[in-house]
């Protein structure tokens, strides 16, 4: 029987994206292995350590900042194009981050971007790293697009901001979304639900997180064989801040 394929989604939300740190810490924790990682914004920097197991020292260069530390990295710009040039952010980066391609990372990575001349959205599942980061996280006004292929790019989280669809496109069975400001667009996204049984339902909103979790592998496992060709496929959202993970 194929292995299931968990896909990881890592949704935008600015100095709130650090959170998904303790998200994938926690699945982590509880033995649920990831495969896929897809981010937009400051997901995809997170996720890009995660995908090439540095997580590790991204938590402890976070966790460092100091009140002077986060002015530092401010690099106002007097150009056009956008408030801060990023360029102090993304060299601290690099020092955790090593310089490499995508195809490289330990788990499948992919992060989106904004592509202003036809306000659609670009994939980069392969390629420069930094380069797919860098676009993912140009905040439209705060920060400079970033010229690639004749065209530029911004924050992926103009056209979606939790990139649950290039998760399932990068061939994941499950999706976990992490949504770090659900209310503003939890509707523009198009999410598939997944039954439960009437058995579990009784008494599955008691269970913790990540044993419901745990049941929807099982559940799909159950209801397809393995086959991704048959059933529908399932995500998981969670909302840091609401109550989960613990």
């Amino acid at each position: 029987m194929r292995k299931i394929k968990i896909g990881l989604a890592l949704g935008s939300g600015a100095a709130r994206g650090w959170s998904h740190i303790g998200v994938i810490n926690a699945l982590k924790k509880v033995g649920i292995e990831i495969d896929i990682v897809a981010g937009c914004s400051i997901g995809s920097l997170v996720g890009a350590a995660y995908a090439c197991d540095r997580l590790s020292a991204l938590e402890d260069w976070v966790t460092s900042f100091s009140y002077w530390d986060v002015l530092r990295l401010m690099d106002l710009s007097w150009q056009r194009g956008g408030l801060l040039l990023g360029e102090c952010v993304f060299n601290q980066y690099r020092e955790i981050m090593p310089e490499t391609e995508i195809e490289n990372c330990s788990r499948r990575f992919a992060a989106v971007a904004t592509n202003l001349s036809t306000g659609r959205e670009l994939w980069f599942t392969e390629g420069d790293l930094h380069l797919a980061i860098r676009a993912s996280c140009s905040i439209p006004g705060l920060m400079a697009p970033v010229a690639h292929n004749g065209y530029w790019l911004v924050d992926g989280a103009v056209v979606n901001p939790i990139p649950i669809s290039l998760t399932r496109a990068l061939g994941a069975d499950i999706v976990i979304a992490v949504d770090l400001q659900h209310d503003a667009h939890l509707m523009q996204q198009d999410l598939l639900s997944f039954n439960v049984s009437e058995e579990n339902s009784e008494n599955g909103d008691s269970l913790p997180w990540h044993a419901r979790l745990k049941e929807k592998v099982r559940q799909y496992n159950d209801t397809s064989g393995g086959d991704s060709t048959n059933g529908n496929r399932d995500y998981d959202h969670f909302y840091p801040g609401a109550g989960e993970p613990p």
